[in-house]
């Protein structure tokens, strides 16, 4: 073999080796970014307004280190959650069904709101009394108020708490069963 062949050989070697050593360098990024976001505590730290998907123990650790109640309606089954928090301590606890995935933007998934909101009861109180409202005592001492213009979001508020839950369903009826039935609590 000539010189020249056995450069080209070498120099082909080398080109394989530099693609092979590339990818294995890239399969190892890949495992280290999982590893840091598995690590850092799933849903525990979530960047505001960003959906992220959620395990019921997810919502658990979230609220235990949240500043504030969430609220949900427990883990509705053959759904997924997905967990929202906005920069001023609200949070979206959306109940995805049919395969959507999180931050789908159709507004027709069960959805549990919470609103930090001082005198969230004298508020829904007196919200009560107006034109067009509905509203009905809840479990745990609380009420349940909704607008007849508006009825896929019932609002709970409970004396000593300063949350306003928003029970948010696209069938008026069931918005009203969920929010009305005990199911819709403090995450613990």
């Amino acid at each position: 073999m000539n010189s020249e062949a056995s450069d080209r050989q070498k120099s082909s070697r080398g080109r394989i080796y530099t693609v092979v050593a590339a990818g294995v360098l890239v399969v190892a990024a890949v495992v280290i970014a999982v590893m840091v976001l598995v690590s850092r505590g799933g849903a525990s730290e979530l960047e505001p307004g960003q959906p992220e998907e959620a395990s019921v123990q997810d919502l658990r650790t979230f609220a235990a280190s949240n500043d504030g109640p969430v609220y949900s309606a427990g883990g509705l089954t053959g759904r997924t959650l997905e967990l929202t928090k906005t920069s001023r301590n609200e949070t979206f606890v959306r109940y995805l069904g049919g395969g959507a995935r999180p931050g789908d933007p159709r507004p027709i998934f069960t959805t549990i709101a919470t609103y930090p909101r001082q005198r969230s009861y004298q508020d829904a109180a007196r919200a009560a009394k107006l034109k067009g409202a509905k509203s009905r005592p809840s479990p745990g001492g609380g009420l349940a108020v909704w607008r007849e213009s508006r009825p896929t979001s019932v609002y709970l508020a409970y004396p000593g708490e300063e949350v306003l839950v928003e029970v948010f369903d696209p069938s008026p009826r069931r918005a009203q069963e969920l929010a009305l039935s005990g199911e819709v609590g403090p995450v613990r």
